[in-house]
């Protein structure tokens, strides 16, 4: 009996295509890195054995060092053992390139390259030049020791390639979450990484519990349910057992529907917040008063300052972040969030150290406060005690805003309406875009609504500043905005 052959799903080959069918303008890869995030039994792996043959065969780099990596070694000779397998099937691309299949590696003999798994101890593998990293399973590490010390292993090759196949998985402080975020930030257009070509099949976000057991939506997290009989034969008895057992239900949603385990939802609908890109001129605005607020959540990253005017029943809104430079340094390494670009774009001050230089945020503030006619400014007392001191010393009328829902819940409402109705201008902003599009909101016994910092998926400070800022009006006129929120038009 003839074994059988390893034949890709046009879904695949798609990302194949995307993958190696485009090149930057040097003739070199453009996609540098790539994500194909699955659910369970799609064929990830194989994938992933598919790319090392095509860059060990094919792009012909002398002394190329293949890598496939996990967090356990099993994991990590998954791939090579099907990439061998493909190799002794295919005695035609043996000939052809001269490779040799070995037990432990393939070599390339013309090349000298070689694709071998790897130890998962991240303290083992200093030493390695790697061409290709694949990194199965992203979601199953713990931490970031692996990544960091084979990216740092990386840096001396001219055309690398970091690919990165994982199902969901249950959260954990490792790579994955930053990683998921990083990546739907792109899909959605949140901001662009031309280096990185991301592939997610999941179901969506606003799918409900129902929709886990509707088998027309179940394509949207395996690809290969077209063309594999077997797998739909199997989801459908791991279906039946998750609605009839419902402790079975959530790893039914995370491994074969490719649903993150955490339940946290994103608050604001970006499609609609990006409706509201438009223009801010702050030389119009400086004649009209307006309010501010302060977030000073974190002296090692991100702070916020955001300047709300409402004007004729539109509301515009215009801000300032701050980043120590150690806190851009680490994102620009890791690649997670593009404070680099945001940086020379003029959306962030990059502040001198690991820490925030409050001084810097002192002097900008206090130059907005002689340009903008500013009513009331909202501030977090944490981390903020001194600075607050030091603005009001400059006569600035700041105002503690208590951190929890029955503060936040009005200006939630407002801003919903606001952003909702088409009624809210920001410019466009690309970082509070982000901010806006981390938010999760939790709900007391009363259903009042504040932001989540713990379940949002990233920094949310610009959000968090201008909803205080909300807070601040409605405080001012309440009774205006009990009548706007019972005439709103959604757009």
């Amino acid at each position: 009996m003839e074994p059988a052959e390893y034949c890709l799903a046009t879904r695949a080959d798609i990302f194949l295509v995307q993958l190696f069918g485009f090149r930057d303008h040097e003739g070199g890869r453009r996609f540098t890195e790539a994500l194909y995030n699955t659910a369970r039994k799609n064929a990830k792996t194989t994938i992933a054995a598919t790319i090392a043959l095509v860059v060990l065969a094919l792009e012909r780099e002398i002394g190329a060092e293949l890598v496939s990596a996990a967090r356990t070694g099993d994991q990590a000779r998954k791939a090579l053992k099907i990439a061998h397998d493909m190799a002794e099937r295919s005695p035609g691309l043996l000939e052809e390139f001269d490779i040799e299949v070995f037990a432990k590696h393939l070599v390339n003999n013309e090349t000298r390259g070689v694709f071998k798994a790897i130890n998962s101890k991240a303290s083992t593998q200093d030493g390695l030049n790697p061409n290709l990293v694949e990194l199965d399973e992203v979601h199953a590490h713990k931490d970031h020791d692996l990544m960091n010390v084979l990216r740092s292993a990386a840096g001396g090759r001219k055309n690398p390639l970091w690919l990165y196949t994982t199902t969901e998985g249950y959260e954990t402080p490792g790579p994955w979450p930053e990683l998921r975020s990083f990546s739907r930030s792109i899909l959605e257009g949140l901001f662009k990484a031309d280096h990185f070509l991301a592939c997610i099949w999941a179901m969506d976000d606003d799918d409900t519990d129902e929709d886990d057991f509707n088998e027309a939506k179940w394509i949207k997290a395996n690809p290969l349910l077209e063309v594999n009989p077997l797998l739909l034969r199997e989801l459908r008895k791991i279906a039946i057992n998750a609605r009839q057992m419902p402790g079975t239900h959530g790893e039914f949603r995370i491994k074969r529907l490719n649903r993150p385990a955490s339940s946290a939802q994103a608050w604001i609908s970006i499609p609609k917040f990006k409706r509201c890109s438009g223009p801010v001129d702050l030389e119009w605005l400086k004649d009209f008063p307006c309010v501010a607020a302060l977030d000073l959540a974190n002296t090692m990253d991100m702070n916020a300052w955001r300047l709300l005017w409402l004007i004729e029943d539109r509301f515009y809104t215009w801000g300032r972040y701050w980043v120590p430079e150690d806190a851009a340094a680490q994102r620009t390494v890791r690649r997670s969030v593009p404070y680099a670009a945001w940086i020379a774009a003029g959306f962030i001050r990059q502040t001198p150290g690991d820490v925030t230089d409050y001084n810097v945020i002192e002097a900008d503030i206090l130059e907005d406060f002689g340009r903008f006619n500013i009513s009331a400014v909202a501030y977090d007392p944490w981390n903020a005690t001194q600075l607050a001191n030091n603005l009001i010393g400059q006569g600035m009328p700041l105002q503690q805003f208590i951190q929890g829902p029955r503060s936040y819940n009005p200006a939630m409402k407002a801003f919903e309406m606001a952003y909702t109705s088409g009624r809210l201008n920001h410019g466009g902003n690309p970082v509070l875009t982000w901010n806006a599009s981390n938010i999760v909101a939790r709900r007391d016994v009363n259903m009042n609504l504040a932001p989540d910092r713990k379940r949002s998926a990233e920094k949310i400070d610009g959000m968090t500043a201008l909803l205080m800022a909300f807070g601040l009006l409605v405080s001012e006129n309440p009774a205006g905005f009990d009548h706007m929120l019972k005439n709103i038009v959604s757009v």
